[in-house]
């Protein structure tokens, strides 16, 4: 018969290449989240064809064409802004005033043309009657502009005081017009203006008027030129002031069946609601590329920062699920709302059951996936959304990383939850404001993120048990709640086996000690304790601490059967406490808390019946120590009995039992400590820390005097 070969061990390094496995699984698991969050259902749609649905905004977005075109319709209304032209208005007077000129110079010219020995005409006709045709011709157009033959006549036939009104009246009219501006478009309206002005006057004669009429028509001309510069400043003053028209996330684009717009078409587009060849490809490769890298960064702090965790397939196997769950519940929660966070249920539980240096990391990965699953899709991706909520991801999860230091119990979890979503709502309060949030939005957003928290606590508490069971951890929640004296194995101890009972809580408070002392589990190295001889309660009389009366049941019993019975106490509460389904780590303890050493008193005392003994039947079947809580409580195991079997409890004697049991462990043949992570230096530190508690238990009480004594 062939003997069975033992299960080969995991190497470590199989082990990383599992855990690197997981997660790749949960990094496959986080990209179809993630690129599923970000790709919208896109609608075969065209300008100027119906919608084939009601298609609705998936982020907030604005309508570039319609803001255009009201901005344009702004900057039109604006019209332009003119500046007066001094040259112009210098070149049009002189004009007139040339004109006047020649109109003072007619009535001369007209005398040269009479002959010497007639008379000088009185009036009009009289001077139409003397002056020649071709005369009045030249001296019609004489002046600039020239005068017709009527306004020649009315001129000559005028006194100088009569012209001299004409001058001043048409010329004030001019130059508070010009002045004032004339604009191309206002300009006839000012000529017709200045025209009926002169026609409503009886200073100046009738015949006269049309030549003012001629002036204005002459000479008022535009003295209104664009500035270009401040035309420009008006109509970009104007454009801004129009506020974009933005289309809110939920809010209706484009209704089924309603001819689809070019600026619908065109939000459409940047909301990437539009179908095209490319349109997943560019997003597939982005989302690809970023959880590619992010997950290198993690495997790499894992590689080099948590060796151990990384090696362990069980708590790596804790990571892949919580990352697969949590992206999975971020994919639904921004679903509802994308302040609707979960990140608290992945930090809290990784920090539970694996350690907070996980957690760390873990927060810093999915604190980036969620924000960008809040930024939406379309141009919204890596917008504030997205920055805001990477920001709240991360001061949540340290937070509340840092509340659960001090967490030792299922309420104050929900405790270390409320402080990290405290955090978070502070810091979305702070963001708000800085992105000038209106106040309601500020305290809703407030609302969303706190209670996400507390949800995410509530839930981490309720869960934790089911985790703890399903992945054998022994988290302090659940070590305190062992600790519990009511527990039903340590009441049975207490009442069966009150001796082995009170020997466990002075093991409890030596390897409490020891463990806070060196950095380990303090907490798991109590519990440990407490139930390391929870095998005795099968043969509660077979062991020293729990028989009276000086009756010892081992005086009638042959070596070899009394080392078995309790031997047996070892591998019996290995059983119990599998029964009763507590964690591995505390059944470790008290499945290594002898190792296999050998029973020395029961084996030498059948050596002396009988030299051909041999040592299988007096060694214990135990695994050798592998933590440093298993290996603490064997020490404190050992030397608790040693010195309570001292008849001279002085300092002395206590720390020379101490030091030869624990030494003794280390010197052995076998030496019992070879498989414990211990180092020289922790050792020697567990010796002075179980000193420093022995003082403590075995302290010198007052004694009282006898009352009768005092009586007397």
């Amino acid at each position: 018969m062939t003997k069975r070969e033992a299960p080969k061990q995991i190497t470590k390094k199989n082990a990383r290449l599992i855990s690197l496995g997981m997660l790749a699984l949960s990094l496959a698991i986080a990209f179809v989240c993630v690129k599923g969050m970000l790709t919208p259902i896109r609608y075969d749609v065209k300008v100027g064809e119906a919608s084939p649905a009601t298609i609705l905004a998936t982020c907030e977005a604005v309508d570039e064409i319609n803001t255009e075109i009201m901005r344009e319709k702004a900057r039109m209304e604006t019209g332009s802004i003119y500046a007066i032209d001094s040259v112009k208005i210098g070149e049009y007077k002189r004009g007139a005033e040339d004109f006047f000129s020649g109109i003072d110079k007619l009535y001369g010219k007209a005398a040269a043309n009479i002959p010497e020995d007639a008379d000088i005409p009185a009036s009009a006709a009289q001077w139409g009657e003397t002056l020649s045709a071709s005369a009045k011709a030249a001296l019609c157009s004489s002046v600039s502009p020239a005068i017709d033959e009527a306004s020649l006549l009315a001129v000559l036939s005028s006194t100088d005081d009569q012209l001299q009104t004409l001058k001043d009246i048409t010329m004030s009219k001019l130059d508070t017009a010009l002045e004032a501006g004339v604009s191309e478009e206002g300009r006839d309206g000012l000529v017709s203006s200045c025209t009926r002005e002169i026609n409503a006057m009886s200073a100046i004669p009738s015949g006269l008027k049309k030549i003012a009429v001629q002036v204005f028509d002459a000479f008022l001309k535009p003295t209104l030129s664009i500035d270009a510069s401040a035309t420009e400043a008006e109509h970009a003053a104007a454009i801004e002031s129009v506020e974009p028209i933005v289309v809110k996330k939920g809010q209706v684009v484009v209704e089924k069946g309603s001819i689809v717009s070019e600026s619908q078409f065109a939000l459409l587009e940047s909301m990437d609601l539009v179908k095209g060849e490319d349109s997943n490809t560019n997003l597939t490769f982005g989302v690809l590329l970023i959880t590619l890298l992010l997950f290198a960064l993690f495997a790499v702090y894992m590689r080099f920062m948590e060796k151990e965790t990384l090696s362990s397939i069980k708590q790596m196997a804790i990571v892949a699920v919580l990352i697969m769950l949590s992206c999975a519940l971020a994919y639904l929660t921004n679903r509802v709302d994308y302040r609707f966070t979960p990140i608290l249920i992945p930090v809290m539980l990784c920090s539970l059951l694996v350690g907070e240096g996980t957690a760390y990391a873990l927060t810093a990965l999915l604190s980036i996936f969620f924000g960008i699953m809040a930024g939406g899709s379309g141009s919204g991706i890596l917008g504030s959304h997205c920055a805001v909520m990477i920001i709240c991801n991360t001061i949540s999860g340290l937070a509340a990383i840092f509340a659960l230091k001090q967490a030792q119990s299922r309420a104050s979890m929900i405790a270390a939850g409320a402080v990290g979503g405290g955090y978070a709502a502070l810091v979305m309060v702070a963001l708000q404001l800085m992105l000038k949030t209106a106040f309601w939005g500020v305290m809703e957003s407030l609302a969303w993120i706190f209670g996400s928290a507390i949800l995410c606590a509530l839930l981490v508490t309720g869960s934790l048990s089911i985790w703890e069971t399903l992945f054998d951890v022994a988290t302090p929640a659940r070590l305190n709640e062992l600790s519990n004296t009511n527990h039903p194995l340590l009441r049975q101890l207490m009442v069966e086996a009150p001796g082995t009972y009170q020997h466990s809580i002075n093991v409890a408070a030596l390897a409490e000690g020891a463990a806070e002392r060196i950095g380990a589990d303090p907490l798991l190295a109590r519990v440990g304790a407490y139930y390391h001889d929870v095998g005795k309660l099968r043969r509660p009389l077979y062991f020293k601490e729990n028989q009276k009366n000086g009756e010892n049941i081992h005086d009638s019993l042959p070596p070899l059967e009394s080392a078995q019975a309790i031997i047996a106490h070892q591998k019996d509460g290995v059983t119990l406490l599998t029964k009763y389904k507590l964690p591995s780590a505390v059944i470790k303890i008290c499945g290594e808390h002898h190792g296999n050493s050998l029973m020395t008193y029961f084996y030498f005392k059948a050596k002396q019946a009988d030299e051909t003994v041999k040592e299988k039947g007096f060694r214990y079947v135990g695994n050798r120590p592998s933590t440093k809580e298993s290996a603490i409580v064997m020490m404190a195991d050992g030397c608790e009995a040693a010195v309570r079997s001292l008849g001279d409890t002085n300092s002395a004697a206590v720390e020379q039992m101490v030091h030869k049991i624990i030494w003794g462990k280390l010197n052995e043949n076998e030496n019992m400590m070879s498989n414990a992570p211990l180092t020289i230096a922790e050792i020697s530190e567990i010796e002075k820390s179980f000193l420093k508690t022995f003082a403590g238990l075995m302290h010198d009480r007052i004694e009282y005097p006898n009352m009768e004594d005092l009586k007397a």
